[in-house]
């Protein structure tokens, strides 16, 4: 549980972190408490040594990351919806594709949905060589959080952004494993500031004031944005956050 009794103001991002920071001055704005409005923050915020910048916080591998309430929405798993007629052919092999090429009457049929079954009997093929796919989707949250910082990131994940994603596998288990390797994040991402010290987040030409509340406040859209592409750059230094999700899916 994050206290703001518990801040460290000692603690800085190490020098080498990569995430640029702008030196311009006049584009800054304040996420305000109600995550409504934004109002002007102080520029000299930007050129002060005990300002932390919170894309060089994430950038940083030092930065100590802990993950909590990791939750599942909705785990979706199953081989019972049609698909494209085009995601059943693609799957067929090279040769099978070679002695059954599409016909003009077949290409008319690539995006009609089909079961496995149907798809074999457009083709004139037995039902055994073509698949039928698990369809996953797995949506959720999380909180990456430093008590050291008192800072915390209420964020959301998923496996595709599509509807389901088809994966081709012998069991359940197995699907939900290689879901798992596409996770990303998505969507809002909200902010809790209990530190002592200021925040900011710089995006090319513009600054972001994100001041000190005991509520979690939402990043607006260009800078969650930016944060999540930065995430999904340090996804490879923070394998507590895969762990924690494979740990929910088990």
């Amino acid at each position: 549980m994050i206290t703001p009794q518990m801040t460290d103001t000692s603690y800085s991002p190490t020098p080498n972190a990569s995430a640029h920071v702008s030196n311009n001055t006049d584009a800054h704005t304040e996420v305000s408490t109600n995550s409504n409005t934004e109002v002007k923050a102080d520029p000299a915020l930007l050129t002060d040594p005990n300002t932390l910048h919170l894309d060089q916080i994430i950038s940083d591998e030092q930065t100590p990351w802990q993950i909590h309430n990791c939750k599942i929405i909705d785990k979706t798993l199953t081989q019972d919806e049609k698909l494209p007629f085009i995601y059943h052919y693609d799957a067929l092999s090279e040769e099978v594709k070679a002695a059954h090429p599409l016909t003009p009457d077949l290409l008319k049929q690539f995006q009609t949905p089909v079961y496995a079954s149907e798809a074999a009997d457009l083709l004139k093929l037995p039902a055994e060589l073509i698949k039928t796919p698990w369809q996953v989707k797995v949506t959720g949250t999380l909180v990456m959080f430093c008590e050291r910082l008192q800072l915390a990131l209420r964020l959301k994940f998923t496996n595709t952004a599509k509807q389901r994603d088809p994966i081709y596998s012998n069991t359940p288990e197995d699907a939900l494993k290689i879901a798992l390797e596409n996770w990303h994040f998505y969507g809002d991402i909200f902010v809790l500031n209990k530190g002592s010290r200021p925040l900011v987040m710089s995006l090319d030409d513009e600054w972001l004031q994100i001041p000190r509340s005991e509520d979690y406040q939402v990043l607006p859209a260009q800078y969650t944005l930016a944060l999540l592409a930065l995430l999904e750059e340090q996804k490879q230094q923070l394998p507590q956050l895969t762990e924690a999700i494979a740990l929910r899916l088990a």
